[in-house]
């Protein structure tokens, strides 16, 4: 009987340490919509080419250079934010004929595995658009993985892929008219895309914090001068000071460059002085979320993340990795 109770507790902590280690925080890239793009191609008429884009998306990119199979990569497109350089087209596509977007909003693609090829990774996951889900696969280049001048780590993705739209129900029956032998629109598209997912460190994190008039700034200034009770007394003389607007923003950023500077404790007590003031803010749970996990605090890192990802549906960053704690 102990035999079978040290070996269960045996087991148990292997579990939680292998867990600890298949996930690291420090791999995790917020795609940045600034610096990405989505892009799609039709064929007009049977000859003619034209392309449209989406400009709202959000996503995050879950990369270890060491174990690029590990690689995973959750995404989300708006609908709403489709743009072919024509307003009556553009119109028409979120209708009903096309993509229906008021019913749905979304464009979802969540991956379920990776696996090295010769000369890049072979990427398959979910894609949902409308009422469908397919599975899907497709090649994508190596990754490029640099340090840009600020000092922040990039990662960046690049490829294409074709697919059916009918498969997913984006009919276009107005345009599906088909004479001698050639149809208004073409049912294949190609979706083209270059996703760059950003780590903002610690020296250029720490412009953010260098206005002393801002709120951050004021607040991050206070801790460099007098510590974590500085800087809370000066958070709270701030609230106080009805010309300034505050938000979960101050206490958050500086929050996060304590814990950039590896000062995970009192990082902590921040975000939960920040989550007391701001209860209903997603993003505030996703700050605690991190630094749970980065203290290998995962059960605490996912309850927050779940917490996180149901007051923002659109937190992919968080939906990613709850995908890799799970």
């Amino acid at each position: 009987m102990k035999r079978t109770t040290c070996l269960f507790i045996l087991f148990a902590l292997l579990s939680t340490y292998l867990i600890g280690q298949s996930f690291n925080a420090e791999h995790l890239y917020p795609i940045e919509n600034s610096h990405s793009f989505v892009q799609f191609e039709v064929t007009y008429m049977g000859y003619a080419k034209f392309k449209g884009n989406f400009s709202d998306f959000y996503g995050s990119i879950y990369y270890n250079p060491a174990a690029p199979e590990r690689t995973s990569v959750t995404f989300q497109v708006d609908v709403e934010s489709i743009d072919t350089n024509n307003d009556w087209r553009d119109r028409d596509l979120k209708s009903g004929n096309w993509f229906l977007a008021e019913r749905f909003p979304h464009i979802h693609f969540s991956s379920t595995s990776v696996r090295s090829s010769g000369e890049g990774l072979i990427v398959t996951g979910d894609l949902s658009i409308k009422e469908t889900t397919k599975r899907i696969e497709f090649e994508l280049p190596a990754p490029v993985s640099v340090v840009d001048m600020r000092g922040d780590n990039q990662i960046i993705f690049t490829g294409e892929y074709t697919l059916n739209r009918k498969e997913y129900g984006v009919m276009g029956k107005n345009w599906s008219q088909v004479k001698e032998g050639i149809v208004a629109l073409s049912d294949e598209v190609t979706i083209e895309f270059s996703l760059l997912g950003k780590q903002i460190n610690e020296g250029n994190f720490s412009n953010f914090l260098r206005n002393p008039k801002s709120p951050p700034g004021a607040v991050y200034a206070a801790y460099k001068e007098g510590g974590l009770n500085a800087a809370i007394g000066k958070y709270e003389s701030l609230k106080a000071d009805t010309s300034f607007t505050m938000n979960s923003r101050t206490l958050n950023m500086v929050g996060y460059m304590l814990a950039k500077q590896g000062k995970l404790a009192e990082a902590q007590t921040i975000f939960e002085r920040n989550l007391s003031d701001f209860p209903e803010d997603g993003n505030v749970y996703d700050s605690l979320g991190e630094l749970y996990a980065r203290k290998g605090e995962l059960e605490k890192a996912t309850a927050h993340y779940r917490k996180s990802l149901a007051l923002d549906p659109k937190n992919m960053n968080a939906a990613e990795v709850l995908k890799q704690l799970d």
